[in-house]
């Protein structure tokens, strides 16, 4: 089971997978002896991104810190080095983000410096340069490649499992009976299969798991690892110990 961390701090996914006792992973790419081969998650997301590249549809967002009091003019930090540039697409078209009664006396720094708002989508105009800072600081904590930061938890969990459901073919979501309202309407938009298994029962996850078709099928385990509606706990990586391929 692999926990990933949305930003209310409610651990909304596991990808099922083969892993040990200690909670290490196995590799999807060797399959265990006596085992049929089990489904390479990574792979098929490798796909999907190349599908994207391919299609030239794979976005990278210009990294823009804009200049209190100096609007429209803002930093871009590329690849190659930062260079002053003109951003013509933001909609905060008065500059009031940086009108000095709305950032005078703001302790937060960036803020001060850069003025209040995103000034649109990532996708238009650009990421603010606090974001990609907070999300390098986040990754290098959670020890990942990279974290994306959402405007609310909630949308984090709706958006990120239907997401992940979506790229992985004929996807089997198993969700935990108790889980937050965001998680459910993540399971909802997904559009894939979908099966209840009883609030913690570790038993009941394991009978529905056995009854699944084809081990080769990817699966969604969807649950939390602190129930906010409850107050029960979940330790995910002591007690989730898959004995078969999945």
């Amino acid at each position: 089971m692999i926990p990933i961390r949305g930003a209310t701090g409610v651990d909304f996914v596991g990808v099922s997978t083969s892993c040990d006792p200690a909670g290490s992973l196995a590799s999807v790419n060797e399959p265990i002896t006596g085992m049929p081969r089990m489904f390479d998650y990574n792979e098929s997301f490798q796909f999907a991104v190349a599908a994207l590249k391919r299609e030239r549809r794979y976005r990278v967002f210009a990294d823009l810190e804009r200049k209190a009091g100096q609007f429209p003019h803002a930093l871009w930090n590329s690849p190659n080095g930062t260079r002053n540039v003109v951003v013509w697409c933001s909609n905060d078209y008065l500059g009031m983000g940086q009108h000095p009664k709305v950032i005078e006396g703001d302790v937060y720094r960036p803020r001060a410096s850069m003025g209040a708002g995103a000034g649109g989508t990532r996708n238009i105009s650009g990421t603010n340069r606090a974001l990609v800072q907070l999300e390098a600081e986040l990754a290098d904590l959670h020890g990942k490649e990279a974290a994306l930061v959402f405007t609310s938890g909630y949308v984090s969990n709706q958006t990120g499992i239907a997401t992940i459901a979506r790229l992985l073919p004929n996807c089997l979501i198993l969700s935990d009976a108790l889980n937050h309202n965001s998680m459910i309407e993540g399971v909802r938009a997904a559009g894939c299969a979908r099966q209840i298994w009883r609030h913690n029962d570790l038993e009941h996850l394991e009978q529905l798991l056995s009854r699944a078709s084809a081990p080769g099928r990817p699966k969604l385990i969807v649950f939390e690892s602190v129930y906010s509606m409850d107050g029960d706990v979940r330790s995910t990586r002591s007690d989730l110990r898959p004995r078969r391929a999945l």
